[in-house]
């Protein structure tokens, strides 16, 4: 198996930034948003595990670390991508007392992944979000989420070639569905 990207590295880093993040949130702060959460997401854009922090009031920080699909299920590619993504989301609107809330935030992305070709290439950029995060039960929250990616594409190692992530912002309609447990 050849071309099969080691992940382990990106995910040893993606929990490292992540119980980093926490603790200095948890430390600074101590009044969120309702807590850290932690779950999956799931897209035809691609499936990950995803993480919420708390912010200040009306906020809250969101990462993800996702095997981007980008042509894997309708089987033109056979080796997903790897991307991270984080986003500082403010709470627009909310009903029912937090039970629904209306978001949208600023971030940032960067990833080993596949635009329109079948040659991989780093990737960098800004990256935006808006979603509709419902409470169920006490603990479980889940979202629909909306993504686009406005990044830069490094596509090959031998001549580099610079170029637009199209598949960033070409792919933004396809929803994301986070499902995550409240701590």
């Amino acid at each position: 198996m050849c071309c099969r990207p080691d992940l382990t590295p990106a995910i040893w880093v993606f929990l490292v930034a992540l119980f980093c993040v926490q603790g200095t949130l948890a430390a600074s702060n101590g009044k969120g948003d309702g807590g850290f959460a932690l779950g999956s997401t799931h897209s035809p854009r691609g499936v990950g595990i995803c993480a919420d922090l708390p912010g200040e009031t009306g906020a809250f920080s969101s990462l993800a670390l996702t095997a981007d699909l980008i042509d894997i299920l309708n089987g033109t590619a056979s080796t997903p991508g790897i991307k991270a993504t984080y986003h500082y989301n403010l709470i627009g609107k909310e009903w029912k007392d937090g039970k629904y809330q209306l978001y949208a935030g600023p971030g940032l992305t960067a990833g080993r992944v596949r635009d329109t070709s079948n040659h991989f290439g780093l990737m960098a950029g800004l990256s935006g979000d808006a979603g509709l995060r419902v409470r169920c039960l006490h603990s479980m929250l889940v979202s629909i989420e909306f993504q686009a990616d406005f990044a830069l594409q490094f596509k090959n190692r031998f001549n580099p070639d610079m170029s637009l992530y199209s598949a960033g912002y070409r792919h933004s309609y396809l929803p994301y569905i986070r499902i995550q447990y409240r701590f």
